[in-house]
């Protein structure tokens, strides 16, 4: 029987001039994810719903809009409807909208439950399967996927409440008007959408994921205040309640809404050649040349790209082609590149830009995605291109897709690698990371710069893109061959294979292995025009400070910057790279007081710095030490930490450095006779060649002042490596292979020649791959309950924590006398309070709070009433997120920092954030 939909049924109320009927919101959602999965779904994954649900992409377009229509069936219930904060609509007082009695159904029951309990059944009238059980159900999945619209899925239903959801939970609404009214929204949105057959059997996990954060998404547009308005005002002003005019006016709206917020996939220029996507590169490099040759006739849909390579041999536009190629084939044209740092992030986010605004054929937002991304002056919303084709391409990012969970929407982002691997965690919402990541071809760069539990969720991750689908490109310039082969064997995996073949990858060189098929091509061996003979010099140490001690790490040092102090001398450049922020701020403090005939300049930076101090000292870096740059006329002295692995791309005549493990050594030895000057100078006569000198401890490792930045086994065995080759040079990149799996070799390698350390080591990177496989979402494999996926309960801090971002950002303030708090020593920048009428900071008040504050450990600085931020602040989602680190401001005009119960902190000018013990 068919009933007819009543429009007192409210779906929306809040600031709107009368309740909006929950029939035309439900097909406002119907007809919005219609048009998305037209312009915002690539064609892969519209390909990988239909086949998943196994139905035709017609009929698979029609059925993801109807069961989208469905996602607030649950707001028809009594909890819902006479919800204290409604309108309270006259028609609950009839009988047919009795609510059930008794005191166990006194409590409200939250919507999307009462849909994910109740339209089953109802399903079930339309040919759906619910008589199987749950897991083997379509109705339930079904059910199941729209239960999960707010960020969590509910627990699988048994049998008898999938049969009879009102007998196991009568705050369903029992009464006949409220399932006649359920009855009459099913049938007005299947009507509307094309009465579309139902699927024959249930969708892998991947298809309900996704389908899933279609669903949210389009409820999310369909839910902003002026679409609301807008379809209300057409809903009021038209003749009777037709329903299927309504879903014909919100589909015709739903199109240009979706443009404004930049939501279709992206398009790219033809290109199948190396030269059509880098046209300005006339010469490439033998890597890219031989990809350029070889990979066009291998592709022919998804896979998994691997490129390892020393730094400078065109990795970066390497990945980009072979995500180009790659996107194409499999139908997922959007991009995303991940990196291990924020510095990294922020680069490379300049550099995608440039890249899609040369090969786009269409305006494509390019999103910043990481914990610190807003405080980017070139992010900002108000800051447009700086520079825009000729052909009007634009990438720049409006404020939809740069809200929380929407980043990855955009046909491009550029992020930390945790903003994929949240995607494999139990958080809320983390459909529409799915959503996002599995449209893209993605980049993962510096695949290695992971420790086990980072490692492990890589490969959670690899599982699921393989599942969904979803290219990947890997780039390395230190990839272990062991791990190596895991990560591209759990690509496969997730794409359904499960005999796999060993992978042995050159280096330098590339494999890729296909997705459909299994097969992985490889290269041989690739010529660097980077190729050199690395002079590695290991002193060994004793790790002190102390200027005196002839075997000390300070008397080292001096002994070897002495061409820096002599005027007789030719000028050059060292960067000296410390383990710790103490470390380096107590070397730059005693190169800072020696004295010589001439006087070199010291330049400091490390990451417990302002972020306006780092950007100004970084681009200082690269004025004098960039690519472009004429090799200074003075001799100049970097000290840094690890900052320095990655993120600058400047040329030093010597590298030295404080014992790290061998990957790190060998990113560091990479900012080395980096450049060809050609006519830019020439090195000083004491660095003709490349050079790395590595300042070694002796004894136990690590030293007590480094505490556990770094693994024991490997220091050591690195320490062991360099002290057995002591006096050969590394043949870069020939020896990069063997030199990294002997450090890094695993137990079973070294069997019986394994020592304590080693064994340490590898009992706790096995006890964090557990406890990430443990955090993670199950691998797609075999899961047909969504539950496990999301978690309603979990702790996003604790997960982000373990992900290595338990910093905090601090603020420092100053305080005077009488209480009276500012931003500056000089007491003469108050803090920012809203502006008159206003609950929020401004955009430009939070970016400027963000450049004064300093990344610490949580640890550092504990939250009390002292470190707490005004209470004006507290609705400004990322201004209250930061903790004051006040000072005292004295009438004499001295600073005094902020003491804790173990150390005192200040800032220096020039220093950074310095942490002194108290005693």
């Amino acid at each position: 029987m068919v009933f007819e939909l009543c429009s007192y049924v409210w779906g929306k109320a809040d600031e709107l001039p009368a309740p909006y009927p929950l029939g035309c919101h439900s097909l406002d959602t119907a007809a919005v994810a219609m048009l998305l999965w037209d312009v915002h779904l690539s064609s892969g994954q519209r390909r990988f719903v239909a086949k998943s649900f196994g139905v035709p992409e017609r009929q698979a377009r029609a059925l993801v809009a109807f069961w989208a229509g469905l996602h607030d069936l649950g707001k028809c219930c009594p909890s819902f409807q006479s919800s204290p904060t409604g309108p309270a609509p006259a028609f609950l007082l009839q009988e047919e909208f009795a609510s059930p009695t008794g005191w166990m159904n006194e409590g409200a029951v939250r919507h999307e439950r009462v849909t994910h309990l109740v339209l089953p059944s109802i399903l079930a009238d339309y040919g759906y399967d619910a008589a199987s059980r749950p897991g083997r159900s379509v109705a339930h999945q079904v059910a199941q996927i729209l239960g999960g619209h707010h960020g969590v899925y509910g627990l699988m239903l048994d049998r008898a409440t999938l049969r009879h959801p009102e007998r196991a939970e009568p705050r369903v609404g029992t009464a006949t008007g409220w399932r006649e009214q359920r009855a009459a929204l099913v049938d007005v949105v299947h009507a509307a959408c094309g009465r579309p057959a139902a699927p024959g059997r249930v969708a892998p996990a991947g298809a309900a994921v996704l389908v899933t954060g279609l669903v949210v998404l389009a409820d999310w547009i369909a839910s902003g205040h002026p679409w609301v308005r807008a379809r209300q005002d057409d809903w009021m002003a038209a003749e009777g309640e037709d329903w299927q005019a309504h879903f014909e006016r919100a589909y015709a709206a739903a199109g240009p809404a979706v443009e404004k917020l930049q939501l279709a996939a992206p398009q790219w220029a033809p290109a199948s050649r190396f030269e059509d996507v880098f046209p300005e590169i006339s010469h490439p490099y033998p890597l890219q040349a031989d990809i350029a040759a070889r990979l066009p006739g291998l592709v022919s849909g998804a896979g998994i790209l691997l490129v390892t390579a020393p730094t400078g041999d065109g990795k970066t536009e390497t990945g980009l082609f072979g995500a180009r190629l790659l996107g194409a084939a499999a139908g997922q044209p959007g991009l995303g590149v991940l990196l291990p740092t924020m510095a990294t992030t922020d680069a490379m986010w300049d550099r995608v830009r440039a890249y899609v605004r040369r090969a786009a054929a269409a305006d494509t937002p390019v999103t910043l995605l990481h914990g610190m991304a807003w405080r980017k002056e070139a992010y900002s919303t108000d800051a447009p291109d700086a520079e825009i084709c000729d052909d009007g391409v634009s990438t720049t990012a409006g404020d939809f897709v740069r809200r929380k969970h929407l980043g990855l929407a955009a046909g491009t982002a550029v992020g930390t690698w945790d903003q994929a691997a949240m995607a494999c965690l139990p958080m809320r919402f983390n459909t529409l990371r799915w959503l996002g990541l599995s449209g893209k071809t993605l980049i993962i760069d510096e695949a290695h710069a992971y420790d086990a539990f980072g490692h492990a969720l890589t490969v959670r991750l690899l599982q699921w893109l393989g599942h969904l689908g979803a290219p990947v490109v890997l780039l390395s310039a230190t990839l272990a061959g062991s791990l190596a082969e895991r990560l591209v064997h759990a690509y496969l995996e997730g794409a359904g294979h499960t005999s796999l073949e060993p992978v042995t990858p050159a280096y330098p060189g590339w494999l890729f292995a296909d997705a459909a098929t299994a097969t992985v091509t490889a290269s041989a061996a690739i010529p660097s025009t980077r190729a050199h003979s690395l002079a590695v010099d290991q002193q060994p140490v004793r790790h002190t400070h102390d200027l005196h001690a002839d075997d000390g790490r300070a008397a080292h040092l001096a002994r070897l910057l002495i061409p820096l102090y002599d005027a007789g001398e030719d000028p050059g450049a060292v960067l000296m790279v410390c383990n710790t922020v103490p470390d380096a701020q107590a070397t730059y403090q005693a190169l800072a007081a020696r004295s010589g005939t001439r006087t070199p300049n010291l330049l400091l930076l490390h990451a417990r710095m302002p972020q306006w101090q780092r950007e100004d000292l970084t681009r200082q870096l690269l004025t004098l030490l960039g690519p472009r740059a004429q090799r200074p006329h003075e001799p100049w002295i970097v000290v840094t930490t690890q900052v320095a692995e990655q993120s600058l791309d400047v040329d030093f005549d010597l590298v030295i450095t404080d014992l790290a493990p061998l990957a790190q050594l060998l990113q560091r030895a990479g900012r080395g006779h980096r450049h060809i000057l050609g006519g830019r100078g020439r090195r000083p006569s004491w660095a003709p060649a490349p050079r790395l000198v590595v300042l070694a401890p002796a004894g136990e490792l690590p030293p007590p002042a480094w505490g556990n930045v770094y693994d024991a086994a490997l220091l050591r065995r690195t320490r062991d490596l360099l002290t057995e080759k002591a006096g050969q040079p590394v043949a870069i990149p020939e020896d990069v292979t063997s030199t990294i799996e002997t450090v890094y070799a695993d137990l079973n390698t070294l069997a019986e020649q394994a020592l304590h350390d080693d064994r340490r080591r590898a009992g706790q990177d096995a006890a964090q791959a557990a406890a990430a496989d443990t955090a993670a979402i199950p691998a797609p494999a075999t899961l047909t309950d969504l539950y496990p996926i999301t978690d309603r309960d979990l702790d996003p801090d604790l997960l982000t924590t373990r992900l290595g971002a338990d910093s905090a950002r601090l603020l420092p303030v100053y305080r005077e006398a009488d209480g009276t708090t500012w931003l500056d020593p000089q007491c003469t920048r108050p803090l920012p309070v809203p502006a008159p009428g206003h609950k929020r900071l401004t955009r430009a008040q939070v970016a400027d709070l963000a450049r004064l504050s300093v990344p610490a450990p949580g640890t550092y600085l504990p939250k009390t009433p002292d470190t707490a931020v005004p209470a004006t602040w507290n609705k400004t989602p990322l201004a209250r997120e930061l903790r004051l680190l006040p000072h005292h401001a004295l009438a004499d005009g001295r600073i005094q920092g902020h003491r804790t119960e173990r150390h005192i902190l200040r800032l220096d000018p020039v220093l950074g954030l310095v942490r002194t013990t108290v005693r």
